[in-house]
């Protein structure tokens, strides 16, 4: 039977996780570790040197205190699985990751950790703002699971980015696009050598040029796109001139 690690960014509370588990219990075995709380914004973070308190919420179900999701997936395959799942989970986000959103998302970031371990990874959100509703993302994401158990070796240290809307018309691989949000930093002077401060942003607007995960999603279909874990742009490689 296949073996799944299943994390997250939203926590142990979070929406979509149930569901996920439901639905991919249906066709592997399933290993859950979490975040106990919220650790959306993380990105691929990671903690260094830090003992984390790990605890057992159910059989093969485990919650890390303080633990970020890149750490939930290292402690997940290298302790509970031992390196031997076949399929790396994270999910279900409760608002969409699309375009440049990848670099800030724990959800990606604990996806692309499994990658970086060799295991074929998906990073799954729901493409509505704060969804209430992941029944059908749980199901979209079993079969799109399904397929990827079957080519694991031709999706080896690849994280596929994927964004599910509601009554969703098809599925699209497409590239990343980008989003354009409106942003502030709000400081509180507390003395003279003290500052509080506080990131905001609220999302304006996608450029939505066609073919892109934006454009798609705004459409109607799940935008599905490989994210490689080799970042280098070789087509500056030979043109940079220091």
């Amino acid at each position: 039977m296949f073996k799944i690690l299943v994390s997250n960014d939203d926590g142990v509370k979070g929406l979509g996780l149930r569901p996920l588990i439901r639905e991919l219990s249906k066709i592997a075995k399933v290993y859950v570790i979490v975040p106990k709380s919220q650790m959306s914004g993380m990105g691929h973070g990671i903690t260094l040197e830090k003992y984390k308190k790990i605890e057992k919420i159910e059989k093969n179900f485990y919650v890390i205190k303080g633990g970020t999701p890149a750490d939930c997936v290292k402690y997940g395959l290298y302790s509970f699985l031992k390196n031997k799942a076949d399929l790396v989970v994270s999910g279900i986000n409760t608002c969409p990751n699309l375009g440049q959103d990848v670099i800030y998302s724990g959800t990606v970031g604990a996806a692309r950790e499994g990658a970086l371990r060799g295991v074929p990874s998906l990073a799954v959100s729901a493409a509505e703002m704060y969804a209430t509703e992941y029944e059908h993302s749980a199901i979209a994401t079993r079969e799109i699971a399904k397929v990827i158990l079957k080519r694991k070796k031709m999706f080896k240290n690849v994280c596929l980015n994927i964004n599910i809307p509601q009554n969703y018309k098809g599925i699209k691989v497409v590239p990343l696009g980008l989003r354009n949000y409106e942003e502030s930093v709000e400081v509180i002077t507390n003395d003279k050598l003290n500052f509080s401060y506080k990131i905001s942003g609220k999302y304006k607007s996608g450029k939505k040029s066609k073919g892109t995960d934006v454009y798609i999603v705004d459409k109607g279909y799940i935008s599905i796109t490989p994210l490689q874990i080799n970042q280098t742009d070789f087509s500056l490689i030979k043109k940079i001139k220091l």
